[in-house]
């Protein structure tokens, strides 16, 4: 029987999938739904639009039963458009987030594909919360509410939070009205998004002028002074963060890199925003799959509490994937030492990592050279 970090068999070609849409298409999302259908999402086609697709859980085959043979595209008029983050509603129904020409946007879907109509203007929106701006993250809240982080520019833009009414409307109780910023002092980037139990909002990214930051918000969108005093933290070594997830016991996770990019880092903090000393000896774990740059785009949370990452190791030009024990350690049951590379046969990002039922992980990104959705599954 294969070991935990083998590719999956029975997905796809090896364990492997490619998908095109026809253009410079980059998956940078995806989700499993409780049937363990997997969506994928991001940008590309001829027009650089979003881009949608979902597939069996058996196989990996296109999913038929939604949108034109298991693939939909959603444009809002421009030539650059893409998927930056998505979250899944209990009634099935996904919402897409990211920007237009650099302004946020937003889209709903029903479970079969097609726009929800009851969703803003015919399923889509923009809006502003700066000169130009990006949606990076989605989560819907247990009522219905939409939170959207990402980030607002040119130079000195800050990271953003916004909330939306189900209707797709901004919600103008949240904050002032319906969009929170949060300064760190530089060019600020939100990066990621997670929500704890208590309704409280945790933004993490970077920040030209202190690295790798995360920022807590209360429910209502004002900054909580329980975390890190102040409601920022900047996390040691600077560098920058690209996931974020909270714990059953309310610890933070932070997955992102060093600066400089070489290696990988998670991070984990107490509640208050302080070091977890009891998380690798000092609060942060390093992983290194090689001499050149390895990047960490996104991380997942296992029942059991081992933290999956997924990036890329520019060595080898492949799908970087490491799984932790929950105190930090390298997990040896998974790969060699904890790591595991994929190859796609030319250089391929993963950009988002996610859990299915069975507790297989699925990597979605980009595979360069043609330019299609690249996707793995693996056994955990």
């Amino acid at each position: 029987m294969a070991n935990p970090g083998a590719l999956d068999a029975s997905f796809g070609s090896g364990g492997k999938k490619t998908i095109n849409f026809g253009g410079t298409d980059a998956a940078r999302v995806v989700l499993v739904q409780p049937n363990g259908r997997i969506v994928v999402a991001g940008g590309g086609g001829p027009a650089s639009s979003f881009c949608i697709v979902r597939l069996r859980a058996a196989n990996g085959t296109l999913d038929p039963t939604f949108g034109s043979a298991g693939k939909r595209v959603i444009d809002f008029g421009t030539d650059d458009e893409s998927v930056y983050g998505a979250a899944l509603q209990p009634d099935g129904k996904i919402v897409l987030a990211g920007d237009s020409r650099l302004q946020p946007a937003v889209a709903r879907l029903k479970a079969n594909g097609s726009l929800d109509a009851t969703f803003a203007t015919a399923g889509k929106r923009t809006f502003s919360w700066g000169a130009i701006g990006r949606v990076t993250a989605a989560l819907v809240a247990p009522n219905g509410k939409i939170l959207l982080g990402g980030f607002s520019g040119p130079e000195g833009g800050n990271i953003q939070v916004a909330r939306l009414n189900a209707n797709g409307k901004l919600d103008t109780t949240f904050a002032t009205g319906g969009i929170a910023g949060v300064d760190f002092g530089g060019d600020d980037f939100g990066e990621a998004m997670a929500r704890q139990a208590d309704g409280r909002i945790l933004i993490a990214g970077r920040s030209s002028a202190a690295g790798a930051v995360v920022a807590r918000l209360r429910a209502g969108g004002t900054l909580d002074p329980d975390f890190g005093g102040d409601g920022r933290v900047t996390l040691p070594g600077g560098g920058s963060a690209s996931a974020v997830l909270v714990q059953p016991d309310r610890r933070i996770v932070v997955a992102g890199n060093a600066s400089g990019s070489a290696t990988m880092t998670v991070t984990r903090l107490k509640p208050d925003g302080s070091p977890d000393a009891t998380f690798d000896g000092d609060g942060t774990a390093t992983i290194d799959f090689g001499s050149l740059a390895d990047l960490a785009a996104g991380a997942a949370l296992q029942p059991d509490g081992k933290i999956v990452v997924a990036g890329y190791a520019q060595g080898s030009e492949d799908v970087a994937i490491a799984r932790l024990n929950a105190n930090g350690s390298p997990d040896a049951a998974f790969g060699a030492a904890g790591k595991v590379t994929v190859d796609f046969g030319v250089a391929t990002f993963g950009n988002a990592v996610a859990l299915a039922p069975n507790r297989r992980i699925v990597v979605a990104g980009q595979k360069s050279g043609v330019d299609n959705f690249a996707v793995a599954r693996l056994l955990g």
